[in-house]
């Protein structure tokens, strides 16, 4: 294990989905007005628990990061946990059993897999990557993140880009929505010239509307029994409201449509897709995710109508699943190369501070012996003077050399902090006797 120097260490302290359910999560979720007092809280105070911080705040987890100065990393975990129940007004012990707590190498991982979507609920989901990037900004203009967090979360959100450029694991749908809306572009083509038609207006539907607008398209009817909501949702996503009762009418102008009632019976009826289908050229593609059914079932024998519902879309899904899951390996050889390049820069700084100190013990040595040696030497014009400069000048980097390359790639075999004391403790560096 290393060390950010002798005495740091990089913590994470925290819930997600795999530890703690929902009502936990959310008495300990963050408000994103919230997080600059919280963060001061956790870094500026004279006896603030971390050096630097970061909050990972999502609809799945609940993060703390951070830098300590401080050896006892139980000891600073644990003031992280009551701090967190204290400020979200909880008994000290209500949650604390389902606090799970990392420090550096185990702490680095998991971000970085965190960020690359192999901790999501759903594997590879892309939301992930964005969160970790707003949370480090949001601590950057709180400055409370300080040189450590900043390369860590650099390196991780990098480890992501890496992750969804050069692998597939985001590439295939694994929500019924998602799956519908990609479904219906490959039959189409594109989704930019499609007329969309909606029927519903609940979650489903709002996520339709979603994967719609990002797969280019630009015509979207909505009919809903209730027709406030369909304008609630028609002005966060856009599109034409029709009543209930214009249904059929709104089926003989679409090209996809996508439903996902609660009624508790079907509303889409044989006699409606006849009629939609008489003057079509190209078929009318229909994607029922409602359960009950929206669709009825004759309507899939009908001529130019293709009917899916929540059961095709299923198993679109689990297969889809199953092509991202072949993609953890790509996917785990990627974190692992990101953690270690991170690794080595974090490795390579722990030795500066010696190697400075070195160096600026180096030079205070050559000043006090120069000034004696030109003391003995009286009066000399600039160019001797100049050459007598170079002289100690020279001596000291060259004497210098080798220590600061051999422990500058001791440090990139994770041994940095060990030939830093050693360095220290022959020097003398950081005593009075150095001074």
């Amino acid at each position: 294990m290393w060390h950010l120097t002798l005495f740091m260490h990089i913590v994470v302290v925290g819930v997600d989905h795999h530890t703690a359910p929902v009502e936990v999560r959310e008495q300990l979720a963050f408000r994103p007005s919230a997080l600059p007092e919280v963060l001061a809280q956790l870094t500026v105070a004279a006896h603030a628990p971390l050096l630097e911080a970061v909050i990972l705040s999502t609809c799945n987890r609940v993060e703390v990061y951070g830098v300590t100065h401080d050896d006892d990393v139980a000891a600073v975990q644990g003031a992280l946990i009551a701090f967190l129940h204290r400020f979200h007004n909880l008994h000290p012990a209500t949650h604390a059993a389902l606090f799970t707590c990392r420090q550096d190498t185990e702490a680095v991982q998991h971000l970085f897999n965190t960020t690359c979507g192999l901790n999501s609920l759903i594997v590879g989901e892309p939301q992930i990557q964005g969160q970790v990037r707003t949370a480090y900004q949001v601590s950057s203009e709180a400055q409370t993140s300080g040189p450590i967090l900043h390369a860590l979360f650099r390196h991780a959100v990098e480890a992501g880009r890496r992750v969804r450029t050069e692998t597939g694991i985001d590439r295939n749908a694994v929500s019924v929505s998602q799956a519908g809306v990609e479904l219906a572009r490959r039959v189409l083509g594109s989704l930019q010239q499609a007329r969309i038609l909606l029927v519903g207006s609940g979650k489903m539907s709002e996520l339709a509307a979603k994967k719609l607008l990002d797969n280019g398209a630009q015509s979207i009817t909505l009919v809903n029994r209730t027709v406030e909501k369909a304008y609630q949702l028609a002005q966060v996503w856009g599109g034409e409201v029709l009543a209930f009762e214009q249904l059929p009418q709104a089926l003989c102008g679409a090209d996809v449509v996508i439903t996902s009632t609660s009624a508790p019976h079907t509303v889409i009826h044989t006699e409606h897709v006849v009629a939609a289908v008489a003057n079509r050229s190209t078929p009318l593609i229909m994607i029922d995710l409602a359960v009950p059914r929206d669709i009825d079932e004759a309507v899939a024998a009908v001529p130019g109508a293709r009917v899916y519902n929540i059961d095709d879309l299923a198993q679109v899904v689990a297969t889809n699943l199953d092509r991202r899951r072949s993609e953890l390996r790509a996917v785990e050889a990627i974190v692992a190369s990101e953690v270690d390049r991170f690794n080595q820069w974090l490795s390579a700084r722990a030795v500066v501070p010696t190697l400075n100190d070195l160096r600026e013990q180096a030079e205070a040595i050559r000043q006090g012996e120069l000034a004696k040696a030109l003391k003995r030497l009286g009066p000399l014009d600039e160019r001797e003077r100049q050459i007598v400069e170079a002289l100690t000048q020279g001596i000291v980097n060259k004497l210098l050399h080798q220590p600061t390359v051999r422990l500058k790639h001791e440090a990139a075999q994770g041994n940095g902090v060990a030939y830093a004391a050693a360095l220290q403790t022959l020097f003398g560096l950081g005593t009075e006797a150095s001074a």
